[in-house]
């Protein structure tokens, strides 16, 4: 995930130590900063993806914590973060979105559902490298693919699919949680740009599926997490007011 600002500071040399624990804990391997750079990212490897997630050390609004959060905190949100990226990479997900029509009285619907998710503790989601920087705790992960889920990123990458951009915003008073509700925003948005060049008239339902080609780039700005996605989609249905 690029990020703006980035910092070379690393944690003491205790923490490897300490997150391989945490590591073990989750089921998750670890290779610490000091081992061979080369364990860090190849984008045009057909067997794995990479990338770094973040989460912030002192989060704006945060329920269930007050001031900075502890590591073991930081270190699950930021792996759950990366667990559900990657399988929005790899499965995708199913989208039901129903535009606001003000003239009709419809209110805007939502639903975007993962078709399937990395479990959690899975040994083939590995931890490269922790750092910290600009009050964010940073993790970087690989994931090594099964050739189920190759042939599945090969499938998304044909030319029958269309892709997309979109953005998305969210506001830092939903919490942590609401990075991903930033997500959902910018993925809506990027079938909503799409379907406006090529459908004249507002439609009554879009159903799709979707998947991310790479990790949403996020930052913090003026109260809310702005997200933007590049997605792969297939759209199933997109129904006109006079199909009813």
């Amino acid at each position: 995930m690029a990020l703006k600002g980035r910092s070379n500071t690393h944690f003491p040399p205790i923490l490897p130590a300490w997150l391989f624990i945490i590591s073990f804990i989750f089921g998750l391997p670890f290779f610490s900063a000091a081992g061979p750079r080369n364990l860090w990212a190849y984008p045009s490897d057909p067997d794995m993806l990479s990338a770094e997630f973040w989460t912030e050390l002192d989060p704006v609004v945060d329920f269930s914590y007050y001031g900075v959060i502890d590591q073991e905190t930081a270190i699950r949100r930021t792996l759950e973060e990366a667990r559900i990226v990657l399988s929005g990479m790899i499965y995708g997900y199913d989208v039901r979105y129903v535009p606001s029509d003000n003239a009709r009285g419809v209110e805007e619907e939502l639903e975007i559902n993962p078709r399937a998710l990395i479990p959690a503790g899975d040994q083939a989601l590995q931890v490269l490298d922790v750092r910290t920087g600009n009050n964010k705790y940073y993790v970087h992960v690989r994931y090594n693919l099964s050739d189920h889920q190759i042939q599945r990123l090969r499938a998304w990458s044909s030319n029958i699919y269309d892709s997309a951009s979109g953005r998305g915003v969210s506001s830092l008073q939903g919490g942590y949680q609401a990075k991903f509700d930033s997500f959902h925003q910018a993925i809506k948005n990027a079938i909503r740009e799409y379907l406006r060049v090529r459908i004249k008239n507002k439609p009554r339902l879009i159903e799709a599926r979707v998947v991310l080609v790479m990790p949403p780039y996020t930052i913090i700005d003026a109260g809310g997490y702005h997200s933007t996605v590049r997605i792969k989609m297939d759209l199933r249905d997109v129904l006109p007011y006079s199909a009813y």
